[in-house]
């Protein structure tokens, strides 16, 4: 064989080694970057597009909100399967994959999503009711696919998002938009005409782009924690002029949307805000800022329904006190005058508001000995054990089939069909959105009785109780663990990143409005959304690395 030959030889290899070197290199770069273009895409889309989006307006809105989040994941999470597959391939060799599978950190939010996701495959697999718990209920599709969207969504977010200011600014915006509609919608400010053809009596039950107004509420109480944090927290003038504006807009939507179960929610934020402020004088003078933001726009909307009676939409007992009552001037002024005094104190360092904080362990025997008292005193007044004089017929103190808007029964009907079910239907449920099927069984004649022959329970409109039902003990504890774990972790982590709060704070909120309310296709895939930005938060920080 001639040098010539053996030359050839030589570099064929040597090609040949260097494509295996280029191959790596550009599997290499294009693994991390694709994954992280389309996932931030996805996220801006579902933040800022899809609370805006309609189609015919209110008479298929839940098909078109459904459509636009299920094609979107679908189509999002096909392309990192495939971008996965790839990594594989072209990265790691076959005695490298269970090391790479081994080095993989799961957090405990992680956990208990994964759990999560298995409990929602043996609930699905053991239901007798397949051809409904797929898809789940027609008209909310909370079925099996929707779970699964889920979980995709939250380790799709975890993993490949990074701190985007336009992503955020881009949700908030959207959120803004959302509420000053529904502000001027309660006063018959129609700009999109979406109140057009629909009867008077059913105005109230539909608001803003999204739908349902306890739709618009869990929307609502999601994303007004965000703003509202960025008020309170940052110190640039920009973001507290905008994050001011936001806040005002929120406090005016909350007492104009006309859903008891919000205020659930607005006094867990309040709370916990009043917690967290208590840590120093900067943080506890936002507080009050934000307190007298929210009075003040309490009395602003009453002003307005008081000068145009006309055209102000006439809204539940709750929201209108709030924004009538002569007791709301009484505690804006209250607030005014402590937020100058405290200004006062400390300009001339006569307060220390760190050196008092344990003053909140007070503040919460206070409110667990009053939320106590409430259940007792509902337990009381419900069994007629009370003296004449004490009792009370309001709808809010006396528990039974009518309490909460007819919540009472339809939390009966689901503890009593949970208790009616048989082992099996204990532990994993009768499958995701198998609710409506399952209660219908034990309850049809009284359910026909009480609405007529065509009525169905869809779900419990409690979301825990929804998913003990549906999911068994083991579903629902695993579903109420990605909650309190995120909330824990969140919080722990805030210090090094303050940004988790806002998330912690919404999940709270979630949990507190979805305790008299249930899960749907636009506010559910948002939390999972600010859960999976937590995450990602806590992994790579807002280097964006």
């Amino acid at each position: 064989m001639t040098s010539h030959n053996r030359m050839t030889i030589e570099d064929k290899e040597t090609i040949k080694d260097e494509k295996k070197i280029m191959g790596k290199k550009v599997t290499g770069a294009f693994y991390p970057r694709l994954p992280r273009e389309v996932t931030s895409i996805y996220v801006f889309l579902l933040l800022t597009i899809y609370p805006l989006f309609l189609k015919n307006k209110y008479y298929d809105i839940g098909n078109a909100k459904w459509q636009f989040f299920f094609f979107l994941t679908v189509g999002v999470g096909a392309v990192l399967a495939g971008c996965l597959i790839i990594h594989f391939i072209g990265e790691l060799k076959p005695h490298e994959l269970g090391k790479a599978i081994r080095s993989i950190r799961l957090s405990i939010i992680d956990r208990f999503v994964l759990a999560y996701a298995a409990s929602v495959l043996i609930s699905t697999a053991l239901s007798p009711y397949k051809e409904q718990v797929i898809w789940g209920y027609d008209g909310w599709y909370m079925g099996f696919v929707s779970q699964m969207c889920f979980v995709l969504l939250y380790f799709c977010v975890s993993r490949y998002w990074r701190w985007e200011r336009s992503t955020v600014i881009g949700g908030l915006t959207a959120a803004f938009f959302v509420f000053l509609l529904a502000v001027l919608m309660r006063f018959r400010i129609d700009p999109l005409s979406l109140y057009k053809g629909i009867e008077e009596q059913y105005i109230i039950n539909f608001l803003s782009t999204i739908g349902q107004a306890t739709w618009y509420s869990s929307y609502m109480v999601i994303l007004f924690p965000p703003g509202l944090f960025a008020f309170w927290f940052y110190d640039n003038k920009y973001v507290r002029i905008f994050g001011g504006i936001f806040t005002a807009v929120g406090f005016m939507t909350l007492v104009t949307q006309n859903s008891d179960s919000s205020y659930i929610a607005f006094g867990l934020l309040i709370f916990v805000l009043f917690w967290i402020s208590l840590e120093s004088g900067r943080k506890f003078r936002r507080f009050l800022e934000v307190m007298m933001i929210c009075f003040g726009c309490f009395k602003f909307i009453g002003i307005c329904q008081q000068l145009f009676p006309e055209r102000a939409v006439t809204l539940d007992a709750v929201s209108w006190y709030c924004a009538q009552s002569s007791f709301t001037w009484i505690v804006l002024i209250i607030t005014v005058i402590v937020y100058l005094c405290f200004c006062w104190l400390e300009k001339y360092r006569q307060i220390d508001i760190s050196k008092i904080k344990n003053i909140r362990i007070a503040f919460l025997a206070l409110l667990l000995i009053g939320m106590a008292g409430v259940v007792v005193y509902i337990c009381l007044n419900t069994t007629n054990r009370l003296p004449e004089r004490m009792r009370s017929s309001s709808q809010y103190l006396r528990f039974d089939e009518y309490w909460g808007n007819n919540r009472g029964s339809s939390w009966m009907m689901a503890a009593k069909s949970f208790l009616k079910g048989d082992i099996v239907r204990k532990i994993f449920g009768c499958g995701p959105d198998g609710f409506s099927i399952f209660v219908q069984s034990f309850f049809q004649e009284e359910l026909a009785l009480k609405w007529g022959n065509s009525a169905i329970l869809s779900c419990a409109h409690n979301e825990w109780l929804n998913a003990l039902v549906n999911l068994g003990i083991a579903g629902a504890v695993f579903y109420a663990g990605i909650f309190v774990s995120a909330i824990c972790r969140f919080f722990r982590k805030s210090k090094e990143h303050p940004e988790l709060t806002a998330v912690a704070l919404s999940a709270i909120c979630y949990m507190g409005h979805n305790f008299f309310c249930y899960q749907q296709i636009v506010c559910t895939p948002t939390i999972f959304i600010l859960l999976g930005i937590g995450e990602s938060i806590i992994r790579y920080g807002k280097t964006g690395k």
